[in-house]
């Protein structure tokens, strides 16, 4: 009897602690806090037009509600979607788009307060395209008795969209800095398109291939009788050159190990594919890092193709 009493007074005591501890997570989840949410927004251009000025790219929601709700809510990835064809009826140039509390959902409970910025002003302007020439800009300086050589850019113009106001003042456009220091021991690399507003965009990709040589100012080095190698697939080829002579600016640590130079470059001469008969061909040297070319006699020979 004792034992039941004692019990019964120990779950009445459980009981109480457990209403307790629920009332208490009701009325702390219940209570209704103020946050902020920013959300993304995501533009629908008509087909011919482009913005003239860059719209905001998000807008913050103030939101009050439960508190049990914050979390899920403020953590959501949410985005707006303005479709600029259907808010721009009357086919303007400039006005506002209205953000309306109803377009972002939210749980039961919890109302929009207040929106920054409630409306988006939308500045348009016909698209436009122009074909402009690439200019190649640079930073730093290469070494010392070195110099940069056949520098070309492919393609060496881009076609550019952008607002028609400001594509008719536009004239070129540059790559972004390279660094001259970092061009030794390469032949050619990719370099980016500086754009410069945000408004252009390009019609093939950001990107174009650099390609040039370093040459040495001075040489330290001759090598006589380098034999020339036919780049070419299963055809006869005759030349009455086979070696060439080259002047080489050699670093050196390269220089103390000066019997291995030769055997570690390579002269080739490239032929075209779909070549017959005499023809002139360019001569190629492939050097290793730390050795630079001054000059190649010949430059090129004269080969009959077969």
């Amino acid at each position: 009897m004792k034992m039941r009493t004692r019990m019964k007074k120990h779950s009445l005591k459980f009981l109480s602690v457990f209403l307790s501890v629920f009332l208490w997570a009701y009325v702390l989840n219940s209570e209704k806090v103020r946050f902020e949410k920013t959300v993304s927004l995501e533009y629908i251009l008509p087909e011919d037009m482009m913005f003239a000025q860059k719209p905001p790219a998000e807008v913050t929601f103030l939101i009050e509600g439960p508190r049990a709700f914050v979390r899920t809510v403020a953590e959501r990835e949410d985005r707006l979607v303005i479709d600029l064809n259907r808010a721009n009826s009357k086919k303007k140039l400039a006005f506002q788009v209205d953000i309306n509390p109803s377009q972002l959902s939210l749980p039961f409970g919890m109302v929009v307060e207040r929106i920054i910025p409630r409306k988006i002003p939308i500045l348009l302007e016909r698209k436009a395209s122009k074909i402009v020439p690439l200019k190649l800009r640079f930073s730093g300086k290469l070494p010392d008795n070195l110099s940069l050589a056949n520098a070309q850019l492919k393609p060496a113009e881009v076609e550019v969209y952008g607002p028609r106001s400001m594509i008719g003042r536009l004239n070129e456009l540059a790559t972004r800095p390279i660094d001259l220091e970092s061009l030794v021991g390469q032949e050619s690399m990719l370099v980016e398109v500086a754009l410069k507003d945000d408004l252009f965009s390009l019609t093939s990709g950001g990107e174009a291939t650099f390609t040039y040589q370093i040459k040495a100012a001075s040489a330290n080095l001759t090598l006589k009788n380098i034999p020339i190698k036919f780049l070419t697939r299963s055809k006869t080829i005759d030349s009455k050159i086979k070696t060439a002579t080259v002047k080489l600016l050699v670093s050196d640590k390269v220089m103390r190990n000066r019997s291995n130079i030769s055997s570690s470059l390579q002269i080739w001469a490239d032929i075209p594919q779909d070549a017959m008969g005499k023809i002139e061909v360019p001569l190629k040297v492939v050097l290793p890092p730390s050795i630079h070319l001054l000059e190649i006699s010949p430059e090129s020979i004269i080969v009959d193709i077969k």
